[in-house]
């Protein structure tokens, strides 16, 4: 039977380790099962000139989860929640662990449906997006700030909620010897839906003002940063213009810890 616009493979679908050989592949030792990822309006497109081929990630079974790779942390891996059968389950992607199937093939088969992705979809498209629309900060910033991102990342998991996210602009935008100094602005853009977001929005960005000196003593040998600015923005008044000249510290595993998800950008 040739493919079909209603197939039921979606993104997510899960190609059991049975079903291998059956499409083709041979060379999958430490895979127990493949993830389908292409967007469903690609899987179901039927004109095989345009689209004949799936895009697939081989996942393992887990134990149990490694927090520094769930909900998108890690653009290389992601631990990720599936339900099996009534059993939570979780599977472990590398980026690094992509292929393709033919549509020809895959038609020989069908999903393993024991398995399903449900509240983890939002994680799963976003950790593929990431990977793509990541910006190389320069690595002598990222080592001057390591210790001001580890504070942003505490305080997001506590107010992932109201915060859309954290943007950073700074000058200039190469590599730098030690002794030559960044410059930094530092903004808290958050959502206008309640009140006390932006209350919350303002102490997070005082507070990151207070201590931005001592954060940064803690890498001073790799060289200074100055702060020119830090300061909450409401998502009303943080404009298109910002959003472009500005970097986001993406945040996305911060927002899918809390119920319901925070927002994300």
């Amino acid at each position: 039977m040739p493919w079909s616009r209603n197939t039921i493979w979606r993104q997510g679908s899960v190609l059991a380790q049975k079903n291998f050989q059956v499409v083709g592949l041979t060379d999958a030792p430490d895979a127990d099962l493949a993830i389908a990822i292409s967007h469903d309006c690609d899987i179901a497109n039927d004109d095989l000139n345009v689209e004949p081929v799936v895009e697939f990630i081989f996942a393992r079974i887990l134990q149990q989860p490694n927090g520094n790779y769930t909900h998108g942390k890690n653009p290389r891996t992601l631990h990720l929640e599936y339900t099996h059968g009534e059993n939570l389950v979780v599977l472990e992607l590398l980026a690094s662990k992509r292929l393709t199937l033919h549509k020809n093939k895959l038609e020989a088969v069908q999903p393993d449906e024991s398995y399903r992705l449900t509240d983890s979809r939002q994680i799963l498209q976003s950790w593929l997006a990431a990977r793509y629309r990541r910006h190389a900060l320069p690595n002598s910033l990222v080592d001057r700030l390591r210790e001001v991102f580890a504070y942003i990342e505490k305080k997001g998991k506590k107010n992932s909620s109201g915060i859309l996210s954290f943007n950073l602009s700074y000058d200039p935008e190469d590599e730098l010897l030690a002794e030559e100094p960044y410059e930094l602005w530092l903004y808290v853009v958050y959502i206008t839906d309640k009140d006390e977001y932006r209350t919350m929005s303002e102490a997070i960005a005082q507070s990151l003002k207070t201590e931005f000196p001592n954060l940064l003593e803690k890498t001073k040998d790799c060289g200074n940063v100055i702060l020119r600015k830090c300061e909450a923005v409401s998502e009303m008044e943080f404009t298109v213009r910002d959003m472009r000249d500005t970097v986001v510290y993406h945040f996305e595993h911060l927002s899918y810890r809390t119920e319901p998800s925070g927002p994300v950008i």
